[in-house]
């Protein structure tokens, strides 16, 4: 081989490893001074299924997720249950996460990108990720939003993505293809969703912290609404009680409240209203409603234009399930007596069989029902007595006064102002016409209907007698006249 081939064939190779090593780095997110390069994976090899612990800090929150007993929690929110979907969602993301574009920037340059640290301005989110007993996983600072062409779609188009970088590298920025919406310091927005579900609502049972009580009542599914107490001229205010427990047909909440900030004088939880609902099936809840001060609350040093109270809200379930179902006429077996004929002993058969099927059907049905009915009872009740932030319109109803609840029935329509012509006083004096309506107000005149004009005495000698009869077909004209109304007989004279 000459020299010169040895020579380029020992470039090539170099060429090749500096390759190697710029396409290999990034899992444990150390600088290997090259940095990483396009189509490479940000945090290869993480270990999803060995992280015990997520921390997200931002500028003004931070939220600490932690797996106990093979179940992920929010730390700060007292242990509170986290969104498992969501965690594993975003350890997968973080896992895949390809460099779509590739920037020298060194960390007096972050700022453009947000990506400064969490005491800096333009701060980003970093999200550090760890074993059990602390070993690091990997971690990743995460910027401002991307959403123009990058190097990776060949500068065509644009879409969704995100400045990140990675801690340790202090040379690169990286564009991933890929929003991380789900990345979020606040711990409510981790926390797992729709505790309880009031469904069926049967019997609603409110009581103010003066003792003012309110009994609402629906006697069957979908039937409305009735209150106990009500006066004959009153009616309920279906605005405001038409559907009073919509809210937490699968409720939800803004956070969940620990610590100091949970205590009953703050969350007005001390003077609570209390609301017991019954359901068709068979649930019991009682919730304890609380009114807490807000940032501009109406007081006698300040004048406030807008309430800006807060709601919070604590409950606690039980149920009395059915332990069997009642049996239907339908299924119930008919007895075949012995001296039946053989048509009606094959046709009792017959419906027994059907019977014996529906019951079956039936049977089956009840047992998943109690079984999904029990399971959501148990979990109802891991939620039971925790305190929660509400939206205030979930919960000011509850709230509400007898007269917002009640109003006076509309009193029918006057039958005598009902019974005149339209944009006319009831009773005008005989004789009386208005113009352009005759014979208003004159009696046996019916109104808006013209008398006819007197007749010339040729044209009441061609006129034919009352009691006449005529076998003569009516001309096309005349047919149609015939059709309709008689018209009125002139009015008689003064005299």
């Amino acid at each position: 081989m000459k020299a010169k081939q040895l020579v380029v064939l020992l470039a090539l190779l170099a060429a090749a490893i500096v390759i190697a090593m710029m396409m290999g780095g990034g899992g444990s997110g150390e600088d290997d001074g090259e940095g990483l390069a396009l189509g490479a994976n940000l945090m290869e090899g993480l270990p999803v299924n060995e992280v015990a612990s997520v921390v997200i800090s931002g500028s003004d929150d931070a939220v600490e997720l932690e797996r106990k007993d093979g179940k992920w929690t929010v730390a700060n929110r007292g242990g509170y249950s986290a969104d498992f979907t969501k965690i594993s969602r975003i350890l997968k993301n973080f896992r895949d996460l390809q460099v779509a574009e590739v920037i020298r920037a060194a960390p007096t340059k972050y700022g453009r990108f947000e990506l400064n640290e969490k005491d800096k301005e333009k701060a980003g989110i970093l999200v550090a990720m760890n074993k059990e007993g602390g070993a690091a996983a990997g971690s990743l600072m995460i910027g401002k939003r991307y959403s123009g062409a990058t190097d990776q779609s060949g500068r065509q188009g644009g879409g969704n993505g995100r400045y990140v970088r990675i801690p340790g590298n202090e040379k690169q920025v990286f564009i991933v293809s890929d929003a991380l919406y789900d990345i979020d310091a606040k711990p409510s927005s981790w926390l797992e969703r729709n505790p309880f579900a009031i469904q069926k609502p049967k019997g609603v049972n409110l009581v103010h912290a003066d003792g003012v009580e309110f009994k609402f009542d629906r006697k069957e599914e979908g039937a409305d609404v009735s209150m106990e107490g009500l006066a004959e001229d009153e009616e309920l205010n279906t605005t405001n009680t038409g559907s009073i427990t919509a809210p937490f047909a699968s409720f939800s909440f803004k956070d969940v409240v620990v610590g100091d900030a949970a205590k009953d004088e703050k969350t007005g939880l001390n003077e609570p209203v209390v609301a017991k609902v019954s359901t068709f099936d068979g649930f019991n809840y009682e919730l304890k409603l609380g009114k807490g001060a807000g940032e501009n609350v109406e007081s006698e040093e300040e004048e406030a234009t807008l309430s800006d109270a807060r709601y919070y809200l604590s409950y606690h379930v039980s149920a009395e399930l059915a332990e069997q179902r009642v049996l239907q006429d339908d299924e119930k077996l008919q007895e075949i007596a012995a001296d039946a004929s053989e048509e009606d002993k094959k046709s009792l058969e017959e419906q027994n069989k059907a019977a014996e099927g529906l019951k079956k059907q039936r049977d089956d049905e009840f047992a998943a029902e109690q079984k999904r009915l029990k399971e959501k009872l148990a979990n109802e009740k891991r939620f039971a007595g925790i305190v929660y932030e509400v939206d205030n319109w979930s919960a000011e109803k509850f709230f509400k006064k007898r007269d917002e609840l009640v109003k006076k029935k509309e009193k029918p329509e006057d039958p005598a102002a009902a019974g005149s012509p339209a944009g006319l006083p009831p009773g005008l004096p005989p004789g009386v016409t208005i113009p352009g309506l005759p014979g208003a107000g004159i009696p046996g005149i019916t109104p808006g209907v013209p008398a006819l004009p007197a007749q010339s005495p040729e044209e009441e000698q061609s006129a034919p007698d009352a009691g006449s009869e005529t076998t003569e077909e009516p001309a096309p004209d005349e047919a149609e006249a015939e059709k309709a109304p008689a018209p009125a007989a002139p009015a008689p004279s003064g005299e």
